[in-house]
């Protein structure tokens, strides 16, 4: 039995489907925050197990977990590292109660001591998780190509210049290639206690991408830098969430996203999706850009509550 968390979240959602397409739906648990989601009748009626299952709530985890074998922890979304520690905390400490055998858990693709905010309580979780005592995959799930928007500073459509405080290569990944990916790992078994790094086959400068979507859009979009203080009063309106993500470009510059690992064309069997193929959906009308800052935005406030 194979139980997953945070179904409805874009990453979740994905790596769902793409598991009904591996394994027999009876043997898929769904721990869902609100189980009388009219959103879970589908999956249900598909035959898959919807349980209520509160990162906050440590007896409805174990609940939720209660039969298992492998479970996939999604990291929960916040800017309250605390808190999200506290939540995969309770996680794992109702899996290895619940008798689940195996935990993977969505970690993203920084450096092991890397200094960007986002990347803390991911860090914290990790070394948890490794001293647990139960067997474990931390999957370091490669930057969404779907996400270029924040990378290159909160990105709209009608921007004509990209104003970031540092550049330096991202590997980029589809999202969908990595949920499909991270499947394969949980429905396969294996990495018993390894770490693995999802990238795409090719890193990109922050300037790389801007010039793409340029190209893409058909118009002029400029490139610069600024200090990190200059980037947050820029953005002054996104408050807390801009100070947090200015501190994401020191590890760009460090090259912690230029790293280009060979695992998810490997788990795939097939070469992943390409940047520049990816944005012209995006930017086609697929993807609203501010929508997914919006979205990241929302979410990490909401969580933080």
């Amino acid at each position: 039995m194979i139980i997953l968390t945070g179904t409805t979240g874009n990453l979740g959602s994905s790596i769902l489907r793409h598991m009904l397409g591996l394994v027999p739906p009876s043997r898929i648990i769904a721990s869902v925050h609100n189980r009388s989601a009219q959103a879970h009748e589908g999956l249900e009626k598909k035959g898959v197990h919807v349980r209520a299952g509160d990162y906050h709530d440590p007896g409805s985890l174990e609940r939720a977990f209660a039969g298992g074998d492998r479970l996939l922890i999604v990291s929960h979304p916040s800017f309250s590292d605390e808190l999200r520690v506290a939540s995969h905390r309770n996680a794992i400490d109702a899996a290895k109660k619940a008798g689940v055998k195996h935990i993977y858990y969505t970690s993203i693709a920084f450096g092991g001591e890397s200094k960007a905010a986002v990347m803390k309580a991911h860090l914290e979780t990790e070394a948890y998780l490794r001293s647990a005592g139960v067997d474990h995959t931390i999957i370091r799930e490669g930057v969404y190509m779907e996400s270029y928007p924040l990378y290159l500073g909160f990105f709209e459509v009608s921007d004509a210049e990209v104003v970031v405080p540092g550049d330096g290569g991202v590997a980029w990944a589809a999202r969908d290639d990595l949920a499909e990916a991270t499947a394969k790992v949980i429905a396969g078994g294996g990495y018993k206690d390894e770490t693995i790094l999802l990238t795409g086959p090719r890193a990109y400068t922050l300037a790389q991408t801007t010039a793409l979507v340029s190209s893409i859009l058909g118009r002029e979009i400029r490139f610069s830098t600024a200090s990190q203080g200059e980037f947050v009063k820029r953005h002054a309106a996104k408050g807390d969430a801009a100070r947090l993500w200015a501190s994401t470009y020191p590890a760009i510059e460090a090259g912690e996203l230029s790293v280009v690992d060979p695992s998810l064309e490997r788990i795939l069997g097939r070469p992943p999706v390409s940047l520049e193929s990816r944005l012209r959906g995006l930017l086609g009308g697929e993807g609203e850009p501010r929508a997914e800052v919006s979205n990241w935005i929302d979410n990490g406030q909401r969580g933080a509550r």
